[in-house]
C-alpha cells in the first residue's frame, strides 16, 4: 500500500486517484468546468490564465489537469 500526498490539500491518503478523497468532487468539478470551457471556446483559448480568470479554477490546478491521462490534447492549446 502507497502513501502519496493529495495534490490539492496536502493531505496523506492511500487509495488511487490523482487526489484524496475528501478533494475529490470539487476536483472532478472543476475538470469538467475546464473540459467545457475548452470545448465551448476553443481556439479563442490561448493562455491558462485567460480560463483560470474565466472559470476561477487556479492556474495551479489548471497546469496539474493538462498532466491528467486522456487530457494531452488539450496541452497543445495552451503552449
Amino acid at each position: 500500500m502507497e502513501v502519496v500526498r493529495c495534490s490539492r490539500c496536502g493531505a496523506f491518503y492511500t487509495n488511487g486517484g490523482y487526489v484524496c478523497p475528501k478533494c475529490s468532487d470539487r476536483d472532478n468539478f472543476e475538470l469538467a468546468t475546464f473540459k467545457s470551457f475548452v470545448e465551448e471556446n476553443g481556439v479563442n483559448v490561448n493562455s491558462l490564465n485567460q480560463v483560470s480568470i474565466s472559470t476561477g479554477i487556479s492556474e495551479k490546478n489548471l497546469n496539474r489537469f493538462l498532466g491528467y491521462e486522456g487530457l494531452e490534447g488539450y496541452k497543445k492549446l495552451f503552449k
